[in-house]
């Protein structure tokens, strides 16, 4: 995977240990909720937060165009050392997750809503919170309504990891981040972007 397509982020006030934004209070320190603040600078219709069990992603975006409707999916995972380090372990189970997702692509799209309209609310240790992070319920019926109608999707996926250098990674994780990125190229025809440190 070529390293100068590894984008560089500033993580700083992140605890790049703390994957999960969680319910109340959300963990502000957290990678997710990192990543959820910046998405919102963005032009988006729906954020959001698909973490826990039975998860597509940690994070979804949806944007819909005049021809089509864009999915991004986010998978992100925490820095086992709590430091920028060359570590290929730090990436397998992100780009196992992110290998899994690409089966999205070919289900039905309304699926794919029905999911995010079923799991609405994150709910853990009695605490509950709605996964919407932006946009509202009655447009998750509307994406659902249009795509059951035949109106195209197409999905990009993000591998984010602040473990991994963007400047100088390991052989062993570009290998790794290559074979990802060639199986959803020609798995699914989906493109693939590297967020690192």
């Amino acid at each position: 995977f070529p390293k100068e397509q590894i984008i560089k982020k500033d993580w700083t006030g992140v605890n790049i240990r703390q994957e999960s934004q969680q319910i109340s209070p959300k963990r502000e320190d957290s990678i997710q909720f990192k990543i959820i603040s910046d998405l919102k600078d963005g032009d988006y219709d729906l954020i959001y937060d698909d973490d826990y069990s039975g998860e597509i992603a940690d994070i979804i975006t949806v944007k819909q165009y005049e021809e089509y409707i864009n999915i991004q999916l986010y998978h992100l995972k925490f820095a086992s050392t709590g430091r920028v380090a060359r570590l290929v372990d730090d990436l397998y189970e992100v780009c196992g997750q992110a290998v899994k997702s690409v089966n999205w692509k070919f289900k039905e799209s309304k699926e794919f809503f029905e999911h995010l309209l079923r799991r609405e609310t994150k709910k853990k240790k009695g605490k509950s919170c709605s996964r919407i992070e932006l946009g509202c319920k009655e447009k998750i019926v509307y994406f659902k309504d249009i795509a059951r109608k035949g109106y195209p999707v197409e999905f990009e996926i993000f591998i984010v990891q602040p473990g991994l250098p963007a400047t100088n990674p390991s052989d062993e994780q570009l290998s790794l981040l290559a074979v990802v990125n060639s199986y959803l190229k020609g798995k699914g025809g989906i493109t693939l972007t590297v967020i690192g440190s």
